[in-house]
């Protein structure tokens, strides 16, 4: 390698290390010396070269790409532009650096799929004690929707207000043949008669300030009393007021009694109070009295439990008969979500946090609460009328729709198949076209993030033991002895013990295990796992670094900058070149003109 030495005894000695245009300070124009030659040259400190830097600066740009390209530290870039290849040599590392970002974009691409599901449902905890589990809200319905001796009362208010002047057991007659509508719609024979009622109440049946028949307002008066069902209630074997704990709310069987409604049981317990066995958990004596039967919403006497809808998921339904011990075993699941997720967006984690829908769900999302609000949608959208059996948070507006009453009966029966089948994502499935297309579409219904599962299995029931007036009470020879809180079995109202535990029923709602499976849905790739698997791909097949995208990026931020000031420059001096024109130019003398003023 030849060296050329001028002066060897002057200082300071500068030395340009490196070809690269974007590392040099003022670069060397292409030709001004050999790739092999590297010259030294000793010049007094106060004597610099009289180059412009700006003419250094002149590249074009395919001259720049090519300097580029021989010095990027990506591999085997310069094998396209080095002196001495061939055509055939240049044409053959082309196709391979076509191939090589080609497999390079499909192995990202795999990547980027992978990363879609990017939440991992792991196993957190085998055994997590059920004493930190939260107890299920319960909701108990009377199979006996209708009081007769509401339906009664307000059959003597009817007939007050009727200018015909007809008996209240006019209105009792149509109160038994039509009110019962309003819980099952599927029989229709009769609608004629049903629409004449439903005028009648329309126009006589409305308060001072309602426009409307409020049916929310009536059958919450005739849906018998929480005070009527109850005779003792008692939980990890203490008695408690039932009324104090139970509060009336609706649910798809219209009102009921519902216990835990607002979570009171859902902290953290002592061991003892775990809630596990059958005489440790929600124990239940309830009370039906035949005689006041006006409709019953399914064959038998007794109650039902469910919360909140049974036909939007996540619900248990059971009934519970008179005459027997209900036995109902809870099992639970937990499946959390960690908050680091919330950053991740709804379609990707596909789940939605309790708090993410506040202005419906007053903080307290679950998927079977979305359902529901997207069922009533759809039912005030097509048949213009609010159940009475929705809260009002479901509806936007609600102030502005009437209540459903016997006159939308056909229109809910018309769409019945509809709101019974809901959807949250479309598929094609064969066979399956015309049911997809008749569903309720909800997207905006995902699953909740974290929630804990309850199931009743294992469910059975016992028969009560019959009072014997002269020996007392026996034991049930069938399984465990029932609820003792009532003592003999006599009901107040009741005259005879006999018939007392034929009006009974014990429900009991406990949890089956003593530890449940907690499992946790966690984040499947840090940011800094999925670079790392990036930078690996890129590595490999490619040989990128993260040194040569940032000269790559340098390169393009360069020449964009030097083409933006030329386009300025040459902006400028056709500026400057159309004011030395004007200013070339002689002044004209303009001529003067005079005013006269009177």
């Amino acid at each position: 390698m030849p060296v050329t030495m001028e002066s060897l005894d002057q200082e300071p000695i500068r030395l340009a290390l490196g070809r690269a245009a974007w590392w040099m300070p003022n670069p060397i124009p292409s030709g001004s010396a050999p790739p092999s030659t590297i010259t030294i040259t000793t010049q007094p400190a106060n004597h610099l070269p009289e180059t412009s830097a700006e003419e250094t600066r002149k590249l074009s740009f395919a001259a720049a790409l090519k300097d580029l390209l021989q010095n990027l530290s990506f591999h085997c870039y310069s094998k396209l532009v080095e002196q001495g290849r061939r055509i055939q040599e240049r044409f053959f590392w082309f196709v391979f650096h076509i191939t090589a970002l080609s497999v390079l974009i499909a192995f990202l691409w795999g990547t980027y799929t992978n990363e879609q599901e990017a939440l991992v449902t792991t196993m957190y905890h085998p055994m997590y004690p059920i004493w930190k589990v939260e107890f299920p809200a319960v909701s108990v319905c009377s199979s006996n929707r209708i009081s007769q001796r509401a339906a009664w009362h307000y059959a003597h208010n009817l007939s007050g207000k009727d200018p015909k002047l007809r008996n209240a057991s006019f209105f009792y007659g149509q109160l038994k043949a039509f009110m019962y509508m309003y819980y099952d719609p599927s029989d229709l024979v009769e609608i004629d008669n049903a629409l004449r009622f439903q005028s009648f109440l329309d126009r006589f049946d409305t308060g001072e300030e309602e426009l409307f028949f409020n049916t929310r307002k009536r059958l919450r008066a005739l849906t018998p009393n929480c005070s009527d069902m109850f005779v003792s209630c008692r939980i990890a074997g203490r008695l408690f007021d039932c009324m104090d704990q139970f509060e009336e709310t609706l649910t798809s069987h219209g009102y009921c009694c519902t216990f835990n409604y607002d979570g009171r049981y859902v902290n953290k317990r002592d061991f003892r109070q775990r809630y596990f066995g059958p005489d440790m958990g929600l124990v239940l004596t309830l009370k039906a009295d035949p005689r006041d039967n006006f409709y019953k919403i399914n064959g038998h006497n007794g109650f039902s439990h469910s919360y909140p809808d049974p036909y939007s998921g996540g619900v248990a339904e059971r009934v519970a008969e008179t005459g027997f011990n209900t036995l109902l075993p809870v099992r639970a699941k937990i499946f959390e979500t960690l908050p680091e997720a919330r950053s991740m967006s709804q379609s990707v984690r596909k789940c939605l946090f309790e708090n993410e829908m506040p202005w419906i769900f007053t903080r307290h999302y679950t998927f079977s609460k979305c359902i529901s609000a997207c069922r009533a949608k759809s039912v005030v959208s097509l048949c213009e009328c609010v159940p009475f059996s929705l809260p009002h948070r479901y509806i936007d507006g609600n102030e502005r729709h009437i209540y459903c009453t016997l006159q939308h009966l056909a229109c809910l029966k018309r769409y019945e198949f509809k709101w019974l089948n809901v959807i949250t994502s479309r598929e094609n499935v064969t066979g399956l076209e015309h049911e997809l297309q008749d569903a309720l579409f909800c997207p905006l219904c995902l699953a909740s993030c974290t929630e804990t599962r309850y199931s009743v299995r294992g469910a059975m029931t016992l028969g009560l033991p019959t009072p014997n007036p002269t020996k007392g009470p026996k034991r049930s020879s069938s399984g465990p002895r029932a609820n003792n809180s009532y003592g003999t079995g006599k009901v107040p109202g009741s005259s005879q013990s006999s018939s007392a535990s034929a009006e009974l029923a014990v429900v009991r709602i406990y949890f089956a295990e003593t530890h449940i499976q907690y499992f946790r849905q966690i984040i499947k790739n840090a940011w800094y796992e999925t670079f790392s698997t990036i930078g690996n791909i890129c590595g490999i097949i490619a040989g990128f670094s993260l040194i040569g995208i940032c000269e790559l990026l340098f390169f393009l931020a360069k020449q964009l900058w030097l083409a933006c000031r030329a386009e300025l420059r040459a902006e400028l001096a056709h500026i400057q070149a159309q004011m030395r024109t004007q200013v070339a130019e002689p002044e004209v003398e303009r001529p003067m003109k005079l005013f006269i003023l009177p």
